[in-house]
């Protein structure tokens, strides 16, 4: 063992209580390898890619929820009696490298926490920020004072517009000032230029530190078959299990365990245990069963420096009672892998009255009628809802994230409409009123702005059943992109891996873009718009189920809600605009539909469990066919008895409206 590390040895024993033959089992695997097959948030590989560290970049803002276009004033001059004060909470000040995010434009002078601060300009955030770096040793702990005065603007978060982006509908934060003499007295209720605004100033810090906390979430394990063998043999009980987690002993922080047990995959609280914190020597007199999952929490109390999680070993030794299984032959497996991601992303239920009423008001049965596969329903949507309206009434107004609202005739008789985001809107709802899953993501340029013109774009994704995947399709102007080899259809996090290389002056894949319809826009390439660069995913598609938090106005000005998840990565980091920062691709290219099964041999020859789990929206229950037999609703775990010969037994995910998922089956022989 390296002599930097220190092993924490943490042992978890199960009850044995049959005198059945015990055989050890171990399963390695290197920091890589567990950041990749686990669920991680707010942590990364180290630069060597050897360790699990701590992610980095912490945003403090209050005007995040009210941030955004407003139709109503929401612009604060400075001048030379006009100053402005912004308090902000910042628990940790402690950076690497602090700066300060405000509108551009102007001569700003700033004094921090009562000491005047140089302000150095270090670029532009989203188009429409100004960064300046300021001294990392400026803020506190606490409350922080953030007094700017001189020439420029700043914007105004409205206190009566807050609602829309916030689930939290307490209170304004009331951290917000404004002087009208130089700064010798202020009032907090009456911004802007003619006093009648309360709301929060935009004014951000991004500090360059650790995280406090960060969590990787383990995949579920079989204390019977570490080594991942198709069938597992016949269990007596659940042996000892011994979990060793190397770290770094020269890195500050702290790294502490859970460990959950249960009788099958699926997690509830009937099937499993709660999460039960381990120390050294500690155990579990009574688990729940062979399945186990840990969870590993990283803390640091010192912002600039993080623990360092090298490797996890694990141990087991359960007992086995026979082994029937030799007179098993596998002779074909496809076994699906779900990916999950840590964003708690929620799903429109597919039962929302609004759907049904959108999909029959608008014929959409007769706009799919023929259609041969899952896929082509879902690009004739596209091309329906690409061709609802030639132009909106947004100067007048942002209509509600509902497509029954954004079709419903305006007072000249044409749809309320909009541009790129209500157009998806209504085709992802469209989608949904089907069964098909899909997300809202802004696209824009990020720093390449100079290169691809023409500003932003609102789009959504929706789920393929049948390329298994994230697809991009435009509901506004009837387009997709697929892979010029495979011909499948890309992701939004496909497209922008290949327009950055194209950027970059590399030779990405072939793609090859697929017009559905004449639009009035043509997609020549990933040279030029749209900008697939920076990604932000609203983490939720409830639309109608609840009417916040949502950004205010999308697309009108900027991208300035702080609710969004964004991709960043070194070749075009996010913004500093934004905390919510995503660097795992499974965090933002999760899976859904997918079956994934693990087999048990019971002691009964010729019997088997098989163990299911899934992440399906509006789940309603597993289909499981036999041989060639009538597909059927079952429950986790599933009993498959044998027989003589050739076995198959097929499963997939069903949702509410009854759309299936992908399948995943095994084919056995018996003797």
């Amino acid at each position: 063992m390296h002599p930097n590390y220190k092993t924490w040895l943490i042992v978890v024993w199960f009850a044995c209580f049959t005198a059945a033959i015990c055989r050890a089992d171990e399963l390695r695997m290197t920091a890589k390898s567990l950041f990749e097959k686990s669920t991680v948030c707010d942590v990364r590989l180290t630069a060597d890619g050897t360790g699990i560290e701590l992610d980095a970049g912490e945003l403090f803002e209050d005007d995040g929820p009210a941030a955004g276009y407003s139709y109503l004033p929401n612009e604060e001059r400075l001048s030379g009696n006009v100053w402005v004060r912004k308090e902000l909470v910042i628990s940790r000040p402690t950076a690497g490298r602090a700066t300060l995010l405000v509108a551009p434009g102007g001569n700003l002078q700033a004094i921090i926490n009562g000491t005047p601060c140089p302000l150095e300009r270090a670029g532009k955030a989203g188009d429409y920020w100004e960064i300046y770096s300021v001294p990392a040793h400026s803020f506190r702990a606490g409350s922080n004072e953030i007094v700017l005065h001189g020439t420029g603007k700043v914007w105004i978060a409205r206190d009566d517009e807050r609602a829309t982006g916030s689930i939290e509908h307490g209170p304004p934060p009331n951290r917000s000032a404004r002087s009208s003499d130089g700064g010798k007295t202020w009032d907090d209720t009456r911004l802007g230029p003619q006093g009648n605004i309360d709301g929060e100033y935009y004014v951000r810090v991004f500090l360059e530190h650790y995280r406090l906390h960060g969590m990787v979430l383990s995949p579920i394990f079989d204390a019977g078959n570490l080594s991942g063998a198709p069938i597992s043999l016949p269990l007596a009980e659940v042996g000892p299990i011994r979990c060793d987690v190397d770290v770094d002993d020269n890195r500050a922080g702290d790294i502490s365990l859970k460990i959950r047990s249960g009788t099958t995959l699926t997690i509830s609280k009937q099937t499993w245990s709660d999460w039960m914190p381990i120390t050294t020597g500690s155990s579990l007199v009574t688990p729940k069963g062979r399945y186990f999952q840990f969870d590993l929490q990283l803390t640091s109390d010192n912002p600039l420096q993080s623990p360092t999680v090298r490797q996890i070993r694990v141990e087991a030794a359960p007992r086995f009672a026979g082994d029937w299984t030799k007179r098993l032959r596998l002779l074909d497996a496809h076994n699906e892998h779900i990916v999950r991601t840590c964003i708690p992303c929620q799903y429109e239920p597919f039962d929302d009255p609004r759907l049904a009423a959108l999909r029959r008001n608008y014929q959409l049965d007769d706009v799919v009628r023929g259609a041969a596969s899952e896929f082509e329903i879902i690009t004739r949507l596209a091309r329906w809802s690409a061709g609802r309206w030639e132009r909106g009434h947004l100067k007048e107004g942002y209509p509600p994230w509902n497509a029954l609202d954004i079709l419903r005739p305006h007072a000249d008789g044409t749809p309320v409409g909009g541009f790129c985001q209500q157009y998806n809107v209504v085709f992802l709802q469209a989608c949904e009123s089907f069964g098909l899953v899909g997300r809202a993501v802004s696209i824009g340029a990020g720093d390449f702005g100079s290169k691809i013109r023409g500003g932003g774009h609102e789009v959504v994704e929706i789920w393929s059943n049948e390329f298994h995947k994230w697809i991009y399709v435009d509901g506004n102007f009837a387009w997709y992109a697929k892979d010029a080899a495979s011909k499948v259809p890309l992701s939004l996090w496909e497209l922008r891996k290949r327009q950055l290389q194209i950027l970059q002056g590399k030779s990405p894949p072939a793609t090859e873009i697929i017009h559905l319809a004449e639009t009035g826009r043509k997609w020549t390439g990933l040279d030029a718009w749209p900008p697939f660069v920076e990604l932000r995913m609203i983490p939720r598609s409830n639309f109608l189920e609840q009417k916040s938090p949502l950004p205010l106005n999308q697309g009108m000005r900027g991208w300035f809600w702080t609710g969004h998840y964004v991709w960043t990565d070194a070749d075009a980091p996010a913004a500093q605009l934004y905390g919510h920062r995503v660097s795992h691709r499974a965090n933002f290219e999760w899976t859904l539909n997918q079956v994934h099964y693990e087999l048990d041999a019971t002691a009964t020859p010729g019997e088997l469990r098989v163990h299911l789990e899934t992440n399906t929206p509006g789940f309603d229950a597993f289909s499981a066919k036999t041989d060639d037999g009538t597909p059927a609703a079952a429950t986790s775990p599933v009993s498959w008895k044998l027989h003589s010969g050739r076995n198959r037994l097929e499963i997939r995910s069903r949702n509410s409206t009854g759309r299936e998922g992908p399948a995943s089956w095994i084919e056995v022989e018996f003797q």
